[in-house]
């Protein structure tokens, strides 16, 4: 808490008071209190952790990010999934979705009796931006180290549904194949949003259990990088919100500096005299108060982030263009001055990176697979991740942050002529020191259309949209677990359906 030390009485207990997430300084100091309390309760230890969900929005295709590679042969796991997607994309089948055998780069996962392939955009790459570079690890790099793991066919699930359940009208999530409602319920948690819970992320609610409350500077516990997102909404838990630049701070209000010919200390000093009213009417207070803490929080955190040492940024070279690297970059610069300067044990982050809703377009044709269409996407996903990677090595925090992807739904298996439509369950991936990596975790599919195979837990409809075999709920809670909240109450009040599943912990992460 150096930062504080030079500050004056009244600077301090401003910046205490300075939280948007609480309503105000009474709400504040009780769950200062119960922040050890709720360290002992969920047996956190001394060091930081913090999750880093990237949202991919639109729904990723990800059975053309994961797909089998065993063989070519007739009936091999590959002919299946190249048949169902309906053949090879090429010149001559242009409404084809499946990638090629030996366009797919090798991984062989622990434990699969099969070997597997990731889409060629998840390769080994240089950064560029300016007149700097610098080399990187991709995906399948960090997947054969161990860094990296993938879960298979998770999705939405109010309990274990077979196909046959599913067609008895057994209970499922409600609207199944929207974009909204789906996103919705990855971001709560649970398939059940008329639940009074589900004004809450899950984000929001493991960092209630973990933090307890904001720092004492009153920065949240949650931070989005993409604007607003219900994930990191907690009980008394409002998200801070940034932008890649880092805080957008009032213009021309600066309490100190900026010339006397601006004014700015003029006017900062009369809209202090302003928060400082006592105002009669509550929502007035209340509105001085919001304004007084954002200022605080907002001038402490571009205070850190840019400090004349350089000790709020990163060295590691982001790709130019890259606009999730940039969120990413903004994430590695504010988990450096929180481990620093601020004293944080337990943060969670949200980042978001759109256009995967491809109806069409997944290929674009005389276009190169790994970097036009979804290889696109992938591509600006895989060098952002690799250069995050780059950059929590830097600050040492590799083994402190767990990156997580999320996306609404994976895609049908067959195409709609150009591309592929909303389905259901699909494959996730997490990135970190602590992920028990180079691992498949979960079922993964055998990508058959219409599938109705109760021996190997495959079930499918006519498009190939398979009905997840393990819950996000699971998900939430194993990285949950990792977090800190190890006790079975604990997590089945932060995810009430987690009771219907056979297990709250999916093995992918060290203690």
């Amino acid at each position: 808490m150096a930062h504080h030390s030079s500050k004056s009485r009244r600077d301090f207990l401003r910046g205490l008071s300075s939280t948007l997430a609480m309503g105000s300084l009474a709400g504040l100091l009780p769950q200062l209190a119960l922040m050890p309390r709720a360290a002992h309760a969920t047996g956190l230890g001394s060091g930081y952790r913090a999750l880093v969900c990237v949202y991919l929005a639109g729904a990723n295709d990800s059975y053309n990010w994961l797909v089998p590679r065993d063989s070519e042969a007739s009936g091999s796991r590959y002919d299946t999934y190249r048949n169902s997607r309906g053949g090879v994309y090429g010149a001559g089948n242009t409404a084809g979705l499946a990638l090629g055998f030996n366009d797919l780069l090798p991984v062989s996962p622990i434990g699969q009796a099969i070997g597997y392939g990731l889409h060629p955009s998840c390769t080994d790459f240089t950064a560029v931006n300016g007149a700097s570079s610098q080399p990187h690890v991709g995906l399948q790099s960090l997947f054969n180290q161990g860094k990296a793991a993938f879960l298979c066919n998770v999705g939405t699930l109010v309990q274990p549904i077979t196909k046959a359940e599913y067609e008895a009208g057994a209970p499922r999530p409600p609207q199944l194949f929207a974009h909204n409602d789906q996103e919705l319920q990855w971001q709560i948690g649970m398939a059940a949003p008329n639940n009074a819970i589900s004004r809450f992320g899950w984000g929001g609610r493991v960092a209630k259990q973990t933090a307890g409350g904001p720092l004492p500077n009153g920065l949240s516990p949650t931070l989005s990088i993409a604007g607003s997102a219900r994930f990191l909404v907690g009980d008394q838990i409002m998200p801070y919100q940034l932008s890649s630049n880092g805080v957008n701070l009032i213009d021309n209000y600066a309490a100190s500096g900026g010339g006397t010919a601006n004014f700015d200390a003029a006017r900062r000093a009369v809209l202090n005299d302003l928060l400082d009213d006592a105002y009669d009417h509550p929502f007035s207070r209340e509105y001085a108060r919001i304004v007084g803490r954002s200022l605080s929080v907002g001038e402490a955190i571009s205070g850190l982030l840019e400090a004349g040492d350089g000790s709020g940024n990163v060295q590691a070279v982001f790709p130019a263009g890259n606009t999730l690297a940039e969120q990413l970059r903004m994430v590695a610069r504010m988990i450096k001055i929180s481990r620093a300067s601020l004293g944080a044990q337990r943060q969670v982050y949200y980042v978001r990176y759109g256009s995967f809703d491809l109806h069409d377009g997944m290929f674009v044709a005389n276009q190169p697979v790994a970097s036009a269409g979804h290889g696109a996407l992938l591509t600006t996903l895989n060098q952002a991740l690799g250069a995050f990677w780059t950059a929590l090595n830097e600050i040492g925090a590799s083994d402190e942050v767990v990156t997580f992807t999320m996306s609404e739904f994976a895609r049908t298996l067959s195409g709609n002529g150009n591309g592929s439509d909303h389905a259901w369950g699909g494959n996730m991936m997490v990135l970190g020191d602590a992920v028990q990596g180079n691992r498949l975790y979960g079922t993964y599919p055998r990508l058959v259309l219409n599938s109705n195979d109760n021996a190997n837990q495959d079930w499918s409809f006519s498009r190939g949209q398979y009905i997840p075999t393990t819950a996000i709920d699971q998900v939430a809670a194993t990285l949950a677990r990792w977090m800190g909240v190890t006790d079975t109450a604990a997590l089945n009040a932060i995810f009430p359906l987690l009771g219907n599943f056979s297990s709250n912990n999916l093995g992918f992460l060290t203690p």
